[in-house]
């Protein structure tokens, strides 16, 4: 047996129940606005347009207050963050957990060549830094069944926000690509990720014929990274090993500022795949919010 389909059976993943189903009737989307990179407060429901597979939605906002969140921390400890870099993590990390808000829970998760389960979601701030203080760095990265593990999980009792950090490309793991495109679509996480790779670049012609340009690219681990993030409605951020502890904060203050919207779907056939398209009555503003989400048909329950 894989160490990656190993992972997934160590935390009881076949116990998990799809998350969008059919006999579900309403749908819940995070959603942030920002202006300038400044979250936007102060939104009323009658501000947000959504369509679902390109029918207009009823929604309500519901309030934050009576939403708590689980924030569940996965973190990279294969060989290459031993060191200075684990050192940083833990930092980073620490700071996330004693600014969060004291309702809602952590969790943390780790993962190499496998993926284990430190600690369940718990409000005990303290349980999770000493889980995280005896994980060592070692071994290769099954990135993609750590993700994946993340996102098809139950976790606690709030709103599921998935902080995932990683340095490198994957070397280890036994899921597929498309495997985490459709945890993504059927899960109801919000996925954030880190990562400490930097972006590429390389000369081509420039459009006008005469002399080159530079292009800026990156890996394509990356661009599936950016990917299975923005359907969920998350984000990737890349971070130097100087930021990391400046981009987990601004992680949290986003993810607290969000919305979350809630509507019966009308109009639309409940089995099989939505697209979600949510936009915010103002000008200047950027919205973040998933992209998509799965109903199974009936014989996929």
């Amino acid at each position: 047996m894989s160490a990656g389909l190993a992972a997934l059976l160590l935390l009881g993943l076949a116990q998990a129940p799809p998350v969008f189903r059919a006999d579900v009737e309403r749908v819940y989307v995070d959603v942030s606005v920002t202006r300038k990179d400044a979250p936007v407060l102060g939104l009323r429901a009658e501000d947000f347009v959504v369509t679902d597979n390109g029918v207009r939605q009823r929604v309500d906002l519901v309030d934050r207050e009576s939403t708590p969140t689980t924030a569940v921390l996965a973190l990279d400890l294969s060989g290459s963050v031993a060191g200075e870099r684990l050192v940083a993590l833990r930092a980073a990390a620490r700071a996330f957990l004693r600014r969060m808000l004291p309702r809602d829970e952590a969790a943390l998760v780790t993962f190499n060549h496998k993926v284990e389960l430190r600690q369940r979601p718990t409000t005990e701030r303290s349980v999770v830094t000493d889980a995280l203080e005896r994980a060592e760095a070692r071994g290769s990265t099954a990135l993609l069944d750590a993700l994946y593990v993340c996102l098809k999980r139950r976790w606690g009792g709030g709103r599921a926000l998935v902080v995932l950090f990683t340095d490198g490309r994957d070397t280890a793991s036994w899921l597929e690509n498309e495997d985490l495109l459709q945890a993504a679509r059927e899960s109801k996480a919000l996925l954030h990720i880190v990562g400490t790779e930097a972006a590429g670049s390389r000369f081509e012609p420039s459009p006008s014929g005469s002399g080159t340009r530079v292009v800026t690219t990156e890996p394509d681990h990356v661009y599936l990274l950016h990917r299975v993030a923005h359907v969920t409605g998350g984000a990737y951020w890349s971070a130097s090993l100087q930021r990391l502890e400046r981009v987990f904060l601004r992680v949290l203050e986003v993810a607290n500022a969000r919305y979350l919207l809630s509507y019966e779907p009308l109009g639309v056939a409940r089995p099989g795949r939505h697209r979600l398209v949510v936009s915010v009555r103002r000008k200047g503003v950027e919205v973040r919010a998933r992209r998509e989400y799965v109903v199974p048909g009936a014989a996929q329950r």
